[in-house]
């Protein structure tokens, strides 16, 4: 046939040169139908013959179970030992009669139903001798040649479910192996359903990223060419205004502080006494003198001659060098204050225009430029960590993938050794 095909130039599959079957994977259900079928036709076959024994079987032991039913006592026995034969009688044939009602031959002779049939009445006839063992002991020591019927008849059943579990072994494996298939194949399509589409999102994600990028280049641009004008020089020129009055404004600020400093510890002393009733001070005095503690700036000029008396004043108890070196410090506050208070205004009423200087400058523009560019960059940083972590799952689907495509293979080879499955591309690209 090989130089046939040669001498007309006839190129010969490679299928047929290794002897292998090509599988198409969008084919396999069907092949696995059929090998399926081909398989449970092999066993129908096999196990009518089996099934036909085990109707006989079945109603044979419905018969000896009858027997035993109706049997009589025969020969002389100890009335304890009839009496407890008759009572066990009665589970003996109770469990016999549940297990021929529970083992109903079916129709269907597939594969999974007979396994399933075989598994449910192996079951039944375990829990059947399980139930019966004691009590059979008795009713065959009354009942021996019924109760032998019935042995035998459940023996022959036991057979029977042998010959039939060894039909079932035989093909389990390829059955096993069908069935590990169907499944295999219905994940490899999940998986590859979701590899396409975490694909597909990943270069959406990508799409948007690049047309954000072109947004953040347009925000940039307009940032750059709103800090060459006008407007922004301006705002430079006022912010480096705003730096030197500030400066200023917290010099002075220091300043006058600095001034109160060295009477602070007097006037905590003062203020103790008024509160302990040992010293009293006028209203105006008191609130002047809290103020000063608290905010020395913002202290009303004439409360350091009002300071100066009550310093003066012979009913407060302090000792001479103290209150001399306090008096002294007072009159340079009386002399000085007002000077350094004036400069502090002056200092604030600079940074206050400068404020509103500022205020009025196009900042609006700045801050609304400096947002978008800002909340686009955002944006591209959570689409490029979305991207990252489908790039995992992806990983980890083609890893699953890989997994079940080897599982399916292996399975195959146990099927039909010579079948070779070939992959669409797109499954595993």
């Amino acid at each position: 046939m090989k130089w046939i095909k040669k001498l007309f130039g006839k190129k010969e599959d490679s299928s047929e040169e290794t002897g292998f079957r090509e599988i198409d994977f969008e084919d396999l259900p069907s092949w696995l139908d059929d090998s399926y079928q081909k398989i449970s036709s092999g066993i129908e076959k096999e196990v009518s013959g089996l099934l036909r024994e085990l109707e006989v079987a079945l109603s044979e032991l419905k018969e000896s179970n009858s027997r035993l039913a109706e049997a009589k006592v025969e020969g002389d026995f100890d009335i304890r030992a009839v009496k407890r034969a008759k009572s066990n009688r009665e589970n003996v044939i109770k469990q016999v009669s549940t297990l021929v009602e529970k083992i109903k031959v079916q129709e269907n002779k597939d594969f999974r139903a007979l396994k399933g049939f075989y598994e449910a009445a192996v079951q039944n006839l375990d829990i059947c001798l399980e139930n019966m063992d004691r009590s059979f002991k008795y009713t065959r020591g009354v009942f021996p040649q019924e109760s032998k019927e019935v042995s035998e008849g459940l023996s022959k059943l036991g057979h029977v479910f042998k010959e039939l579990r060894e039909a079932i072994i035989i093909n389990k494996r390829e059955m096993e192996a069908i069935e590990a298939s169907y499944a295999d194949m219905r994940e490899i399509h999940k998986l590859s359903t979701s590899k396409i589409a975490e694909t597909l999102e990943i270069e959406s994600k990508n799409r948007k990223i690049q047309t954000l990028k072109d947004e953040i280049a347009r925000a940039s641009q307009a940032l750059e060419e709103f800090r060459k004008g006008d407007a922004w020089k301006s705002l430079q020129s006022l912010q480096e205004e705003s730096t030197a009055v500030g400066s200023r404004l917290k010099k002075a600020e220091t300043g006058l502080s600095s001034l109160v400093l060295p009477l602070s510890g007097h006037l905590s002393r003062i203020k103790k006494l008024h509160e302990s009733g040992r010293y009293t001070l006028k209203p105006e005095v008191k609130q002047q003198l809290d103020i000063c503690l608290e905010d020395p700036i913002r202290v009303d000029l004439s409360f350091f001659p009002e300071l100066q008396k009550v310093f003066e004043d012979n009913a407060l108890d302090m000792q001479t060098q103290k209150k001399e070196k306090a008096l002294l410090q007072v009159r340079v506050l009386i002399s000085v204050f007002p000077e350094r208070k004036k400069e502090y205004l002056e200092a604030l009423q600079e940074f206050e225009a400068n404020k509103a200087e500022i205020s009025k400058s196009d900042t609006g523009r700045l801050v609304e430029l400096e947002h978008k560019e800002t909340e686009l960059l955002n944006r591209v940083h959570l689409l490029e960590e979305d991207i990252e972590n489908s790039q995992k799952k992806l990983a980890v689907l083609r890893e699953e993938l890989e997994s079940r495509r080897e599982k399916l293979l292996a399975s195959i080879s146990l099927i039909d050794s010579g079948a070779r499955l070939h992959f669409q591309p797109s499954i595993f690209g």
